[in-house]
């Protein structure tokens, strides 16, 4: 495994600690909030009550010669194998997510998503060319 892997396993191995199973039987209710720095390569886990669960840092993503929008693919592309092999089994109630964001908690992306059934879905942001396709439909639509 290189560098940045092992980070980012190490990363989810602490959100996994955060969330182990209760001994009531209840689940925490969160999305993992993935916040990702390109100037420090800080990559910051947070719940949705804005809470820091955890944080590392990668050092080959600190100042990466990449523009923004690189970046990030880079960075969803990093974490999607990682999170499929070891952040998938939290105790947390379904559906909930990973959401890749910016350093000032603006989202970028889904990383992965759980849902009731065990369906995930990794890879791709999921409403990716949404807007583009609402648009199509209806301009067809009002054509006929």
């Amino acid at each position: 495994m290189d560098k940045t892997t092992n980070s980012l396993t190490r990363f989810i191995n602490k959100i996994a600690e955060k969330f182990p199973p209760r001994e009531d039987g209840t689940y925490s209710f969160t999305d993992i909030h993935v916040r990702v720095s390109q100037d420090t390569g800080d990559v910051m886990a947070f719940d949705d009550d804005d809470k820091e669960i955890t944080r590392v840092i990668v050092e080959e993503w600190i100042n990466a010669p990449l523009e923004t929008d690189e970046f990030y693919a880079m960075v969803h592309k990093a974490f999607s194998p990682v999170i499929e092999q070891h952040g998938i089994y939290l105790n947390i109630a379904k559906p909930y997510n990973y959401v890749l964001e910016n350093e000032s908690g603006q989202y970028i992306s889904e990383l992965y998503i759980v849902d009731d059934s065990e369906t995930t879905i990794l890879g791709t942001p999921f409403m990716e060319n949404l807007s583009a396709e609402l648009d199509d439909f209806i301009e067809n639509l009002l054509k006929e």
